[in-house]
C-alpha cells in the first residue's frame, strides 16, 4: 500500500499490568503519521516475554523511520523481519527454547485497513447498526480443533489449549503470517488488543463499550479500568481507532 491520503481519524493507545502479573509483558505501537498501529504480548510460557514483544514493535517502528524507505508495505516480509530479530535474541538468552511474542498490526489506508496476524492477539471492527466483527483468528491448539469439526460435530477442548500458540513471532525460519485487507468507513471504531482484554470481556460488551465511548481514550482507559476490576488475571494492552 502506497503513502496515500488517508480518512480523518483519532487514536489512542494504553498497557496496564492488570492485577495478578508481576511484570507487563505487552508492547505496542501507533505512528499516527503512518497509519500504522500494532500489539504484541510476550509469551508467557517463554523467558522474558517483555523483551520479545518489544523487539517486535521496535523492529516495525525502524522500519517505518529509516530513511529512504519507499512507502510499500509488505506485511508479511515485516512480520518475518521482526520474527527473525526476536529468534536471534532468543538464541542468546535461551538457546534452548528461545523467546517468542503475538503480534497484530494493521495499516490505515484510503477505505480499508491492512492486517498483519500472529498469534492470539487481534483485532475487531465495530460499525453502527452492525453485530462485532472480529478480523483475527487465534493460532491456537483450540482454534485449529474447532475449524476441523464438521456441522454438528462436538469435541472436549482442554482450557490450556484455548492459551497454546501454534504460531508466534521468534520462531525458527520463515512464518506464516495471516494478512488480509478490509473495507473500513466513516463511523467504524477499530480495536487491537492483546488476550488480557478478551479474557475479561466478552464481543458484545466491547461492542457496546465501543458504541458508547466518545474518543479513543475514554474506551481504552474504561476497558482497563473495567479489566482490573474484573480481577486484572493478565496485562490488558488496547488501541482504539475512531474513524
Amino acid at each position: 500500500m502506497a503513502d496515500t491520503p488517508i480518512p480523518t481519524f483519532q487514536v489512542f493507545g494504553q498497557t496496564d499490568c492488570g492485577l495478578m502479573r508481576e511484570h507487563n509483558e505487552d508492547a505496542f505501537l501507533t505512528l499516527p503519521r503512518h497509519a500504522f498501529f500494532a500489539v504484541a504480548d510476550g509469551l508467557g510460557g517463554l523467558p522474558e516475554g517483555g523483551l520479545a514483544s518489544t523487539l517486535a514493535v521496535e523492529c516495525l517502528h525502524k522500519w517505518f523511520e529509516a530513511p529512504g524507505r519507499n512507502g510499500k508495505l509488505d506485511l508479511k516480509n515485516l512480520f518475518n523481519l521482526a520474527n527473525q530479530r526476536v529468534h536471534d535474541e532468543g538464541r542468546l538468552v535461551s538457546s534452548d527454547i528461545g523467546i517468542g511474542t503475538t503480534l497484530t498490526a494493521f495499516r490505515l489506508g484510503r477505505g480499508l485497513i491492512e492486517v498483519g496476524h500472529v498469534g492470539d492477539s487481534g483485532l475487531y471492527l465495530f460499525r453502527p447498526g452492525q453485530p462485532p466483527k472480529r478480523l483475527t483468528t487465534d493460532h491456537t491448539m483450540a482454534e485449529e480443533m474447532r475449524a476441523r469439526l464438521r456441522p454438528g460435530d462436538n469435541m472436549y477442548i482442554p482450557d490450556y489449549y484455548t492459551h497454546t500458540l501454534t504460531r508466534c513471532i521468534g520462531q525458527s525460519g520463515e512464518i506464516e503470517v495471516d494478512t488480509f485487507t478490509e473495507p473500513v468507513q466513516k463511523g467504524d471504531r477499530l480495536l487491537l488488543y492483546t488476550d488480557g482484554v478478551t479474557k475479561v470481556f466478552h464481543e458484545e460488551e466491547l461492542n457496546y463499550e465501543a458504541t458508547i465511548a466518545d474518543s479513543p481514550e475514554k474506551l481504552v482507559a474504561r476497558l482497563i479500568k473495567l479489566g482490573n476490576e474484573r480481577g486484572g488475571p493478565d496485562n490488558l494492552t488496547a488501541v482504539a481507532l475512531f474513524l
